[in-house]
């Protein structure tokens, strides 16, 4: 049996303390950062904003524990890898999980988009893709054409096209709709069989479910959950009461 000095046994819980730290760190880096690069190195910038949970605690550092995502997230997690529409600097941000294949998804898209007009400068929307799990879904499928079609900066022309026609959404017509606003089809086409845009939704998936959201559509205003469907006048005495906290 091994037997260490009083001061060797303290140096020795120093040492695994820092490194358990060290590693700790580590893990949450990877965590938080831990969205597929392809459309960062197109150029989009994957730092962001992190709402995180301040009563989050590591607990005693000699014991080896590994962060979860749904520990540390208080919020949604804020970058330009997910779609976002209006001023970058603006005060108050919503972040829409959605999914093509929901009709209340859609009647949202709108309300929040006549949000955005009367609040202008104000408001930011952020899009974030919660479709089925399956990945051989339509649901599914839409999504990662959505983020295909983001790749060529024709998100939200796509993204709009797929609520108008979510009825009968198919592979077929996911290539009609790309030939319908010009894009590149062999890029689109290398983009769908490719995993690079497919992990972005599976991201979005896990971080939806480290937030524990169960259906759609979910919003966030700034860091104010808002469940099912809203009003435009509910949402908007929401984002006033955010404005507010940005004058005090």
């Amino acid at each position: 049996m091994f037997k260490f000095n009083n001061k060797n046994s303290l140096s020795l819980k120093l040492f695994v303390a820092a490194s358990l730290a060290i590693f700790i760190l580590f893990v949450f880096v990877f965590f938080i950062t831990k969205i597929s690069p392809p459309l960062a190195r197109g150029g989009a910038d994957i730092r962001g904003k992190y709402y995180l949970n301040e009563n989050y605690s590591e607990g005693d550092l000699l014991i080896t524990k590994v962060p979860r995502l749904k520990d540390m997230l208080a919020g949604p997690i804020i970058s330009d890898l997910d779609p976002g529409m209006g001023n970058e600097k603006a005060p108050v941000t919503i972040v829409i999980f959605s999914d093509y294949q929901c009709g209340f998804c859609q009647k949202q898209e709108q309300i929040l988009k006549n949000l955005l007009n009367q609040y202008g400068d104000k408001i930011r929307l952020i899009w974030k893709d919660y479709p089925e799990s399956d990945e051989n879904s339509i649901s599914f499928l839409a999504a990662v054409a959505g983020r295909c079609a983001q790749e060529q900066k024709k998100f939200w022309e796509y993204h709009d096209l797929l609520f108008q026609n979510s009825n009968g959404l198919n592979s077929k017509i996911l290539f009609e709709l790309a030939r319908k606003l010009n894009l590149n089809i062999n890029q689109f086409n290398y983009c769908l069989s490719g995993s690079e845009a497919e992990q972005l939704i599976k991201d979005n998936i896990e971080e939806a479910d480290a937030l524990g959201i169960s259906g759609v559509p979910f919003i966030y205003v700034n860091d104010r959950e808002v469940m099912g469907e809203i009003t435009f006048e509910e949402l908007r005495r929401i984002v006033e009461i955010e404005l507010g906290k940005t004058k005090n």
